[in-house]
């Protein structure tokens, strides 16, 4: 197995495993039923902390040719999954005995945790971009990257009703962006 191969497979099951939480957590959502008052704001949220997912994911895939993995690259990238696994688990609400669940009153008292996750991956997606990966995704920081944490920013900051609204809108726009942009396919 080459370097590449091991830490991607490290990587790849930490993914999983956040991947997996939002997925069951969506899942029991739904499973409640009546008992949730859904939010759109919230289910944007968690779509992006599930685009992240793949995000990195598929940014380490343009790694697979490299020779030489330095500590401080091995390091960013394993915090940068476990970051997103972090965001995963706390974006989804704990149900106590059957209790409902208003997800904008949830998301407006836990976004600090998870959106600050994804502020924390956007900074390591900073310096993964400039000092790993290179080339085109160094373009990333200024196009996607940057605009990104001055979003999340916003949301964690600011708890206005609107900002609340727009700012993972204006995510998706910007990440769907970079994922045409970036990622137009996959060869080995």
């Amino acid at each position: 197995m080459t370097v590449f191969e091991y830490v991607m497979l490290l990587v790849s099951v930490v993914l999983s495993l956040g991947i997996a939480r939002v997925l069951e957590g969506h899942a029991h959502l739904l499973k409640a039923g009546q008992e949730v008052r859904w939010s759109s704001t919230y289910l944007l949220w968690l779509l992006l902390i599930f685009l992240c997912h793949i995000d990195l994911w598929a940014s380490l895939w343009f790694l697979r040719t490299a020779a030489v993995w330095t500590l401080p690259s091995l390091l960013a990238t394993l915090v940068s999954a476990m970051t997103l696994f972090y965001a995963a688990v706390l974006s989804i609400p704990e149900r106590v005995g059957g209790e409902g669940i208003d997800l904008w009153d949830f998301h407006m008292a836990n976004r600090q945790r998870y959106v600050g996750a994804l502020g924390v991956y956007l900074i390591l997606g900073i310096i993964l971009n400039s000092f790993v990966l290179g080339g085109d995704f160094a373009a990333a920081n200024i196009t996607t990257a940057t605009p990104g944490l001055i979003l999340v920013a916003l949301a964690i900051f600011l708890s206005h009703r609107w900002v609340q609204i727009i700012t993972p809108i204006l995510l998706v726009v910007l990440f769907g962006t970079y994922f045409a942009q970036y990622f137009p396919s996959f060869s080995a």
